[in-house]
């Protein structure tokens, strides 16, 4: 237990990036699901509200006690207990460090299915109860797609154990899925049942550079042609991206020349000759449409770690460049450069963005174009004012009104779940605030987060 006569220390009370900060002055860290289900049977009958955290690397505030509630750290919760070498599952506690699981079952010849730029901070039940979605959503899929099983102790204290190994199970209520990306608010995940993905034998990235943002999906369409089930990520980004890491990561840019995108392929395989000839194949096709203006094929491990890098750093990038708004929408392909086109042009009609000395420095996009998941960031000089007020809830509405999702892997946490109407019918949304009633009468899991501010 930490206590504080005033508040607790910015760790535990301030996000990722420094824009959501809390007040709590207690901190408890349970080593098992019966410590967590004590604690919850007390603070429910004492209606105490709690806020559980892991790494607290996310960034939508879900995890931050704005009100002063008690934070329910699961850092000491990092065991795993087991691994089956054949099924290919691994069962560990919340607490476990995203990428300290993955070094651990490579050493079994695997690899954990979600990969997120925040891997040496982050944890596994975080990565469930926000849904991570990460950068290889498009090879190995969901969180709701890879987890098997979940322990959870409900607000009352009850464990619900659902830690079920097995890979087929049609027998009734699909249960843990209301859980993973609930974030917090329906229970505490303390366990996971997972499905590992193998090892690759064979990686390679390649980097594109494009002058029209229409080629990036002809590239994407050709990729799942001609590369098919070796494809584990297709990323890009804009010209003004590439030069914010640049400028404030000091990284070099994997291309030689400026172009307007990027895009960034990886394959995993397992025959390396095989996948280096369907790689050539793919560029050979990109080269005869006139697609791409310049390419580079990395396939040793450290520059594949320093595409990687430089890909992973660009939000860390934009919040040194400035006071970062960040939107995670989904998009359909149509629209997706669109928001980008649109906001821009919102923002200079309003005299906020398009001078040297507007309010607005930048406005840049990046995103995960296999999924449909895209990333805008908005750089202000100082939070808050006519900014924010411009900025929303018109990039909500938006986002809604071409069939977006307002939140794509971020979760909806302390300041999205009003904007939810846009992307959610009234049906679907009183359905979810029946269930978070149903599991929390009390309201005493994150409240004021989520579904409970929609």
């Amino acid at each position: 237990m930490i206590h504080s006569d005033n508040k607790l220390e910015d760790r535990f009370n301030a996000d990722m990036f420094d824009k959501y900060f809390g007040d709590s002055q207690l901190a408890l860290f349970p080593k098992t699901a019966q410590q967590v289900s004590t604690i919850l049977a007390y603070c429910n009958e004492h209606h105490i509200s709690v806020v559980t955290q892991g790494g607290n690397s996310g960034v939508a505030g879900g995890a931050i006690a704005h009100n002063g509630e008690v934070i329910l750290s699961l850092r000491d919760m990092n065991k795993v207990r087991e691994i089956d070498s054949v099924a290919g599952v691994i069962v560990a506690e919340s607490g476990c460090v995203l990428e300290d699981l993955d070094n651990f079952v490579q050493e079994h010849g695997f690899i954990m299915p979600v990969d997120l730029g925040g891997r040496k901070r982050c944890m596994i039940g975080g990565n469930v109860s926000t849904s991570a979605g990460g950068l290889r959503y498009l090879r190995y899929g969901s969180m709701h797609a890879n987890v098997l099983g979940l322990e959870v102790v409900l607000p009352d204290g009850r464990i619900l154990d659902a830690l079920f190994s097995l890979k087929k199970d049609a027998s009734g209520y699909d249960i843990k899925q209301l859980f993973i990306g609930a974030e917090g608010t329906l229970g505490v995940v303390t366990a996971v049942s997972i499905s590992l993905a193998p090892k690759p034998r064979s990686s390679q990235i390649a980097v594109l550079g494009l002058n029209e943002f229409s080629k990036i999906h002809r590239a994407f369409v050709l990729a799942r042609q001609n590369l098919g089930e070796i494809v584990s990520a297709f990323e890009f980004w804009e010209k003004r991206c590439n030069e914010i890491v640049v400028e404030f990561e000091k990284y070099d840019s994997p291309l030689d020349r400026d172009h307007e995108f990027y895009v960034m392929i990886e394959t995993r395989g397992s025959v390396v000759s095989h996948d280096a000839e369907k790689m050539d194949m793919f560029l050979e096709c990109l080269q005869d449409e006139g697609i791409v203006d310049e390419s580079r094929v990395f396939s040793e491990s450290e520059a594949m770690a320093a595409v990687w890098l430089f890909r992973s750093q660009m939000a860390s990038a934009h919040t040194k460049s400035g006071c970062m708004y960040v939107y995670d929408f989904s998009l359909p392909p149509k629209h997706q450069y669109d928001l980008l086109v649109a906001t821009k042009q919102h923002m200079t009609s309003l005299g906020l963005y398009g001078n040297d000395d507007s309010p607005i420095k930048d406005i840049t996009e990046f995103g995960h174009v296999g999924d449909q998941n895209l990333h805008l960031q908005v750089i202000a000089r100082e939070f808050g004012g006519a900014v924010e007020a411009a900025l929303e809830p018109w990039i909500y509405e938006w986002v809604g009104s071409h069939g977006g999702s307002v939140a794509a892997e971020h979760g909806l946490g302390a300041h999205k779940g009003k904007f939810l109407k846009y992307s959610k019918s009234p049906v679907v949304i009183q359905t979810m605030k029946d269930i978070k009633q149903m599991f929390d009468p009390r309201g005493i899991m994150n409240p004021g987060k989520h579904i409970s501010c929609a």
